[in-house]
């Protein structure tokens, strides 16, 4: 849409921001100052393979789904980026006027599914304020939702502990195994990975990620593999790995994938 058509989408404040694993697919959410729980819009459109600018067009256009829409600063990595977020409550209404019909099958059941169940995932991200707190929590009157958002504390309780466990993963390695990692890594070929090698390495911790959420019951986990795997291997992009490396890496990665599938 031409410039000056461009609709203005307000500010918003972050109370609390998580991220969930839904359908294979990374998806940040975030509790606002008012109670209120939205999804990053990027994050959704990626996910369905959407173009973001077409449905925030869309969007414009449509007389109850602007209000949905916010901006809030989004932690990623070491940057705070301004996200246009959806609010849940009407993420299954936007997708009901996308122009589903004109997709593929298989993108259409994708788009059925986020429709039905994504909303009600995202909200579980979130359980109730703690006892002082100036965030109202949206609980319905409903003992199943209740009942819901109780396993969620206690999923988040549980991601908390999967953390730090994963973190002490890297423990294993001992310091005879570094060693001769170290000494392979001066006496063996410096020549790096190629990019399908890299790939393949990065599909890995992609796995191992979702295995760690899967068992802590959400989560993000990127990172954390990233990390560990950076520490192990003593490089600073999987990317860095040289040919001697990038066996002992994929046995390392599959060994977590299979540690926590």
């Amino acid at each position: 849409m031409p410039e000056q058509e461009k609709q203005v989408i307000p500010l918003g404040v972050v109370a609390v921001q998580a991220t969930a694993v839904f359908d294979n697919a990374e998806i940040t959410a975030v509790l606002a100052e008012d109670g209120s729980i939205y999804a990053s819009f990027p994050h959704l459109c990626r996910a369905l393979g959407l173009d973001q600018e077409s449905q925030l067009a869309l969007i414009a256009d449509h007389g109850a789904l602007p209000e949905g829409l916010v901006n809030f600063p989004l932690v990623n990595g070491v940057r705070v980026v301004t996200t246009p977020c959806m609010r849940t409550n009407l993420i299954a209404l936007w997708l009901a006027v996308v122009p589903a019909k004109r997709l593929k099958g298989e993108k259409q059941e994708r788009i059925r599914r986020y429709q039905q169940r994504v909303a009600d995932v995202l909200n579980r991200l979130f359980g109730p304020p703690e006892a002082g707190s100036k965030t109202k929590a949206v609980i319905p009157a409903d003992e199943a939702y209740a009942e819901g958002m109780a396993i969620a504390r206690m999923a988040m309780e549980t991601a908390e502990l999967a953390q730090q466990k994963a973190d002490a993963v890297e423990g294993r390695v001992t310091a005879t195994e570094a060693r001769l990692l170290a000494l392979e890594a001066r006496l063996m070929p410096r020549e790096q990975v190629s990019e399908e090698q890299a790939e393949q390495v990065s599909d890995l911790v992609k796995q191992a990620a979702i295995a760690l959420s899967k068992k802590s019951g959400g989560g993000n986990f990127f990172g954390t593999v990233y990390g560990q795997l950076y520490r192990t291997f003593g490089i600073t992009s999987y990317k860095n790995l040289t040919m001697a490396q990038y066996p002992k890496a994929l046995a390392w990665l599959e060994r977590m994938i299979k540690e926590n599938g």
